[in-house]
């Protein structure tokens, strides 16, 4: 199967402090995945991994089968949603999540068609 995400034995170092240590996952196409833990655990890095604003020390991340080390920020097709509002605390839950489908050129409509579907499919 190939998964939207997958991680296979990922690590990051900062000098001798071990930010991620062989994490493995894998997140399947339209699931809703999070990731929690305590303050300092990694899932920041997490993301920035999957966002190629870090590098791996260790490990394989695939997008969609295909090597993530391999593809610059711009063309890996992910987004990033933190759990504080405040990056649009003017809108909603819902819109913040379709926000990124109408800066992709996605139309109002069918943005909106598309977030009430995955806001229904995660429960």
């Amino acid at each position: 199967m190939t998964y939207a995400v997958e991680f296979n034995d990922v690590s990051r170092l900062y000098g001798d402090v071990r930010a991620v240590d062989g994490v493995s996952i894998a997140i399947r196409d339209g699931e809703f995945f999070s990731m929690l833990g305590p303050s300092g655990s990694g899932k920041t890095t997490c993301l920035r991994l999957i966002a190629g604003f870090e590098q791996l020390s260790g490990g394989t991340i695939t997008i969609f089968g295909k090597e993530a080390s391999e593809l610059p920020p711009w063309e890996r097709d992910v987004n990033t949603v933190f759990q504080d509002y405040a990056l649009f605390p003017h809108m909603s839950i819902l819109d913040n999540v379709a926000y990124g489908l109408m800066v992709k050129g996605i139309d109002k409509k069918n943005a909106m068609h598309w977030r009430r579907r995955r806001w229904k499919r995660s429960g």
